[in-house]
């Protein structure tokens, strides 16, 4: 992954943003509601009340939807019950409440799993996803986990205290993360099947 494919916006502006935008939608549609009412009050208005409704009834959700995911991330990055966290090479994040052993483990083995080829089967996929959730099953133990798709570097600064897991690739593609933010400071950085940390 290059540089210029980054995600550029943090968890807390995509939230601002989506709140911001939902309530823009809203307000118009509340106002041509009352411009419906003030202009023909039955159906016209009565209709775009209940247009209104809709969207803020969808809009509410979309916002609450988006504030609860941001929020569940900056909570879970400085949480000591998710002691370690694993970090992909897209810069998605996967929080775990496990001791870091116990999560190196399971790393460790959903990483021999081999890869699905270029081309494969339905037969193949299912047999790798079955491999795949027997070791979760086994190595978890329905321990919690929170999983977070590709971030902005400036979230990772919001994890704390923490074992990270990553691969060397991620490492050097994203050093200046690592060597000049609070990322590397306030957590203590290890390779894959590594003992070593950073």
């Amino acid at each position: 992954m290059t540089a210029a494919k980054q995600k550029k916006h943090t968890l807390r502006f995509e939230k601002n943003a989506v709140s911001a935008l939902c309530a823009l939608v809203f307000l118009i549609f509340a106002g041509a509601a009352v411009a419906g009412w003030l202009a023909a009050p039955f159906p016209i208005g009565a209709v775009l009340t209940g247009v209104a409704a809709f969207v803020l009834l969808f809009t509410a959700i979309l916002s609450v939807s988006w504030i609860r995911y941001a929020g569940r991330f900056y909570a879970a990055a400085a949480d000591v019950n998710f002691p370690c966290a694993a970090l992909g090479d897209n810069l998605s994040v996967v929080f775990y409440a496990l001791p870091p052993e116990k999560a190196e483990a399971y790393l460790r083995e959903t990483r021999a799993v081999p890869a699905l080829p270029e081309r494969y089967t339905r037969e193949e996929w299912l047999k790798r996803s079955d491999t795949l959730n027997e070791i979760k099953k086994r190595m978890l133990e329905g321990a919690p986990l929170v999983s977070y798709a590709a971030l902005c570097p400036k979230d990772l600064a919001a994890i704390s205290g923490k074992s990270v897991f990553l691969s060397r690739a991620a490492y050097h593609t994203y050093r200046a993360v690592f060597d000049y933010t609070a990322m590397g400071t306030k957590n203590k950085l290890v390779f894959y099947g590594e003992e070593n940390s950073i």
